[in-house]
């Protein structure tokens, strides 16, 4: 069993970039802090964090829960699969999902988001290219609670997320 302390970057969005948020006020990079744990079994590596937003941004806290399993163990090649829940105050929601009444327009209503859970799938893995080389990937989907996908700023409640990436180790 480990405690620890996380952070998570939260990115926030230029209102200009979407045509569903045109015209609204734009959110703003923040960081969630808090306590973690981590416990390591044979079974796979559960994961715990309450996040608090120490940048103030939306002043929302989260709680994740998240389970791995190591499914490819090789020399050269590693995969996990994933699962987790998280939940959002309405704080945290309202800032990312809601449209405040000064933010409305004749395409866009008012819309404020309560707190919700959200459930997340995924595969992430590692192939070795060389000595301290890797090529690093992963690929998931998110199912954004009702209280998020039902704001009039949200296309479609199934968030998928894709990455490719390369390490040195030094």
């Amino acid at each position: 069993l480990r405690f620890g302390m996380a952070t998570q970057a939260r990115f926030g969005w230029d209102a200009d970039d979407g045509k569903l948020t045109r015209g609204m006020r734009n959110r703003d990079f923040t960081l969630d802090l808090g306590p973690a744990v981590r416990w390591q079994t044979d079974y796979g590596t559960f994961n715990a964090q309450w996040g608090f937003d120490v940048g103030g941004a939306s002043n929302g806290q989260t709680v994740e829960l998240q389970y791995i399993k190591n499914i490819i163990r090789g020399h050269k090649f590693k995969l996990n699969g994933s699962m987790g829940v998280s939940w959002n105050n309405s704080k945290f929601n309202n800032y990312y999902f809601g449209v405040g009444a000064n933010e409305t327009s004749p395409f866009r209503s008012a819309y404020s988001a309560g707190s919700g859970t959200e459930f997340k799938v995924g595969v992430n893995g590692s192939y070795a290219v060389g000595k301290d080389s890797f090529v690093l990937f992963g690929t998931a989907v998110t199912r954004l609670s009702d209280e998020q996908a039902n704001s009039p700023i949200v296309e479609t409640r199934m968030q998928p997320f894709a990455y490719l990436g390369y390490s040195i180790a030094y």
